[in-house]
Order: structure tokens, then C-alpha cells, then sequence
């Protein structure tokens, strides 16, 4: 029996168990399959003679790799990008033959995400994976989290971090906790709705950042004194810049390049149902667009917001737990802020266009394998989100102004 170790988790995760061969967006498929060093050299010494001649033929050294846990090796993809283990029934010939001990760590570990901070190994799902999607999105209950002791099996440390150490004395990762249990405080707030909440998120993190600049010692006092409220007024919801959104979102989908460099066949099509939503040709301008998202907005999505509201809560909840937010970017809390903002609205963008197509609202199941489609397609490409932060950077959009502006 393995060693006990302290963990962290939501509560979902005891719920998640991989449906294999049932699965609608099958983790075999659409991107690179790792090979840490341990399995890879177990391939070479399997006695089935046939799996080991089809390990000769389809795994190979990588000799870029990063980490010899993760990335020692890889497997040569088919057309689609297509594990040449994955039969024909949507399994892995791997483990249907020899057994979970010969998946890699990465196969095993999928959507299972492990990060280890000050001593907790905290553990949470991907949603990219489907199945996950749905046990961690359509709880209308929320996102719980829970504490005990328990075995560690395989797994991949996306990171690991004690934020004791010297080198966070000045830094503001040495509050990391305390800021990131703060955030997912106020996104579970429903007093106030979704759009309410992360303008709030956004004032205390702007807040935080300025007191970051002046006083490290003074954090603590600042969180714990942080009122959740909207009693500036300086929030209006019904002043929503319809035009400004829409300008900037086609032109993250434009950069995307769907057609051409993404790989999901579901995500290409979920594209050309908003493209027909929205209308968009070269004969239409902005402000043609700005009308069919306002109507879509006002049609559609306010009413399924109101009442599924928890699904973007949950996603966002999620996000910040796993991603370490607010460093799920760079050191900057408001560069982590600036980016969860684009990511939902950039959702709430596609949603909305999806629903114009369709002439109706999808139901919540159909929304979740949205979110997972979108998040399997955008958090997993290589360059695209360090591109967007790069161009909000470069325009001077990291600020409040332009987060009223997308809420």
C-alpha cells in the first residue's frame, strides 16, 4: 500500500470514472499522446510480440521533451490525430491488453489535474474531458471542497509550489490561497448575479494589485476586510457595449484561424453555426453583427443565464481552483483576471451565436458539451491564449474599462 498524503479536492471528483469507448470526444483523439520514460522503456519489454511490434512502430524518443515524467516520448498520430492504439470500438488496445500499469502517466492521468501546494497534493477534473464536463458543470448545487488523506496513484504535478519559501517573501504568489479562496468566495456569492460577481472579482483584484505596489504586509488585512458589494454603483449591467464586444471576439475567432489550424471537428462546426447566427460576410459590417448579438443576448441567453446560471458559476470556480488563479497567467492578479473574463465571454460569444442559429437555447447537457468542446480546443492550443494576452497587453486593455466593456 502506497503512502498516505494530505489532499485537497472538490467534492465532484469522487464521482468521476471514465466511460472509455462511450465517450462522445474521446481523449485519444485531436492532440499529442506523451510517453513519460518509465513506460516507454516497458514497452520495449512486453512479450506479446505483436503489441511490442506495434510499439516499435508508433512510439519514439522526443528528443525536445521537457520533463522525463510527461514527455520522453511520443506516439505517431494517424490522419486526425488519432492514437494508433485506439480500436475501432473507441478503446485502448494498451490497457484492454496489458493492463492500466502500461498507460503513461498522462494517459492515466486524464482529466485528473494535480497540483501540489504547501504540502496538499489538491486535486480537480479538466473540463475538456466530457464526462467531466457534466459531473463538474450541472451541479446546481455548486462546487464544495474537501480535505483527507488518502494513497496517491500515477500523476502528472502541473505544479508545485510552498509559498513559505524566500523566494515568495516579496512576491504576491505568497498569498496565493488566501486570494485565490477569496475569488472563488465571490463567484459563489449568488446574492448577486454572474455578471455582478466578476465585476467584483475584478475590483478587488485591482484593488489588490495596487495595494501589492505599495504594502505586502497590509494583504491579509485587505482580503479580510474586502466587503462583496456593489454599492459604488460604479457597475451598470444595462450598459452593455454591444458594438465593442463583438468587434473584439470575431476578431479573436479570426485569429484562431478555425478552418485551418484547429483540429476539432467540433469546434469547426459549432464555428459555422455562429458564423450563420451572426451573419457574418464580407457584406455585413460590425454594427450588423452588434444588432444579432444584441438580439440574441436579449432573446436567448439572458433567460438561460438566469436560470442556469450555476454552470458558468461552476466552470468558473473550477478554473480558479485548478488553474491557481490568480497566476494562471503570469505573476500579475489582474493579468489573470483580464484572461478568465475573456475566456467566459468569449463562451457567452459562441453561446450566443449558437442559440441564433438554432433559433433557440440549448439545454444545459448541450451547454456543458459546449464549455468542454471550446475549453478542449482554446486552454489546449499551443500559442493562441499567450497571443491574446500579448495583444490585450499591447493595446493597453488589461484594465477595468475594457472588463465593463466584455461583461
Amino acid at each position: 500500500m502506497g503512502k498516505k498524503i494530505k489532499m485537497r479536492y472538490p467534492i465532484y471528483l469522487k464521482d468521476f470514472k471514465c466511460i472509455g469507448g462511450e465517450c462522445e470526444d474521446t481523449c485519444c483523439v485531436g492532440w499529442d499522446v506523451d510517453i513519460d520514460k518509465i513506460t516507454f522503456k516497458q514497452y520495449y519489454k512486453v512479450q506479446d510480440k505483436e503489441m511490442k511490434k506495434l510499439f516499435q512502430k508508433n512510439a519514439y524518443n522526443n528528443e525536445y521533451y521537457y520533463s522525463e515524467d510527461v514527455d520522453y516520448g511520443k506516439m505517431k498520430l494517424k490522419k486526425g490525430k488519432v492514437c494508433p492504439f485506439l480500436d475501432e470500438n473507441k478503446y485502448c488496445i494498451i490497457y484492454s491488453k496489458l493492463g492500466e500499469e502500461y498507460l503513461s502517466n498522462v494517459c492515466t492521468s486524464f482529466p485528473r489535474i494535480t497540483n501540489k501546494i504547501n504540502g496538499y497534493y489538491e486535486m480537480s477534473l479538466d473540463v475538456a474531458c466530457p464526462e467531466a464536463a457534466r459531473i463538474l458543470l450541472l451541479r446546481k448545487e455548486g462546487i464544495g471542497f474537501k480535505e483527507s488523506e488518502e494513497t496517491l496513484g500515477k500523476h502528472i504535478l502541473s505544479s508545485c509550489i510552498d509559498t513559505n519559501y524566500k523566494e515568495f517573501r516579496d512576491s504576491p504568489v505568497r498569498y496565493l490561497k488566501e486570494i485565490r479562496d477569496f475569488s472563488i468566495k465571490i463567484i459563489k456569492s449568488r446574492e448577486f448575479d454572474l455578471s455582478e460577481r466578476l465585476f467584483i472579482l475584478g475590483d478587488f483584484l485591482e484593488k489588490l494589485e495596487e495595494k501589492f505596489s505599495c504594502n505586502y504586509k497590509e494583504i491579509i488585512k485587505f482580503i479580510n476586510g474586502y466587503k462583496i458589494s456593489l454599492s459604488d454603483n460604479s457597475y451598470k449591467k444595462d450598459e452593455k457595449n454591444y458594438t465593442f464586444e463583438v468587434s473584439f471576439f470575431k476578431k479573436m475567432i479570426d485569429d484562431l484561424n478555425v478552418f485551418k489550424e484547429v483540429d476539432s471537428n467540433f469546434f469547426k462546426e459549432y464555428t459555422k453555426e455562429i458564423i450563420e447566427g451572426f451573419n457574418i460576410s464580407k457584406e455585413n459590417t460590425i454594427s450588423t453583427y452588434s444588432e444579432r448579438y444584441k438580439k440574441g443576448f436579449n432573446l436567448y441567453y439572458k433567460e438561460f443565464i438566469e436560470n442556469n446560471s450555476y454552470i458558468f458559476e461552476n466552470y468558473l470556480v473550477n478554473f480558479i481552483y485548478k488553474n491557481l488563479f490568480p497566476f494562471s497567467e503570469t505573476e500579475s492578479v489582474f493579468d489573470g483576471y483580464i484572461m478568465l473574463l475573456i475566456r467566459y465571454s468569449f463562451i457567452r460569444f459562441y453561446l450566443i451565436g449558437i442559440f441564433l442559429f438554432n433559433k433557440e437555447t440549448y439545454s444545459p447537457d448541450s451547454v456543458a458539451r459546449f464549455i468542454q468542446v471550446f475549453s478542449k480546443t482554446i486552454e489546449h492550443h499551443k500559442t493562441y491564449l499567450v497571443d491574446v494576452l500579448e495583444y490585450v497587453k499591447e493595446n493597453n486593455l488589461d484594465n477595468m474599462e475594457f472588463g465593463k466593456k466584455i461583461l
